[in-house]
């Protein structure tokens, strides 16, 4: 028994400290950069474009790898063949069975000019960054927050944060997206909705 015991205890300190090391391991997103500025002339970020109704213009050809193309009933054209980093010499023309596009980023530009104080380091991971001649300088290397939506969800009834001492703040238009960092959404029966992770809390009054 004193034996089924120590290896029940060994096996459970085993599973709590893989458990310590995943937990650390997803915390380590954010990467330190400096704050200076960097001299980048674009970047390029290949993201989900158009719709039925609003078609983009492109072809397979210009179109980016890794994105793939979708006429205005849903049916797969092809994948984008030319590389961010290395763009191919294409035909400007629209292929008129093109709609939209499906990437890997759904929401922001996908060309950003000008880049601001924006360096290798500070640049989204997947996005490709250009000098002022336009050759290649780098990929990102830094995780794209996430985008979120300002819509209120009707499910909160109120919300408690830790910087207003954990009073209830009601009638506000958030979302578990928007709230910010350690902020609880409740339900109009109590039960907790969600805890907010947002490092930029995007909350309105009603």
């Amino acid at each position: 028994m004193a034996v089924h015991k120590e290896v029940s205890s060994l096996a459970y300190l085993l599973v709590l400290g893989l458990l310590v090391l995943v937990s650390a391991m997803e915390h380590v997103d954010a990467k330190a950069c400096t704050l200076e500025c960097g001299n980048l002339g674009y970047g390029i970020c290949p993201r989900s474009e158009g719709s039925p109704e609003n078609p983009i213009c492109t072809n397979c050809c210009a179109g980016y790898k890794g994105c793939n193309y979708y006429s205005a009933n849903g049916t797969f054209i092809c994948e984008g063949q030319s590389d961010p980093k290395n763009p191919k010499a294409c035909p400007r023309n629209c292929d008129p069975h093109i709609a939209y596009s499906k990437c890997s980023r759904s929401r922001g530009k996908t060309l950003i000019y000008p880049t601001g104080c924006t360096t290798c380091c500070t640049g989204y991971k997947g996005c490709y960054y250009f000098d002022k001649d336009g050759k290649f300088v780098c990929e990102g290397e830094s995780i794209e927050p996430k985008a979120c939506t300002l819509e209120c969800d009707s499910r909160v009834a109120y919300m408690t944060c830790p910087s207003s001492g954990l009073a209830k703040l009601n009638q506000v238009c958030v979302n578990c997206c928007t709230a910010g960092e350690g902020c609880k959404l409740y339900g109009y029966d109590g039960s907790l909705i969600c805890t907010g992770k947002s490092t930029q809390g995007n909350i309105s009054t009603i």
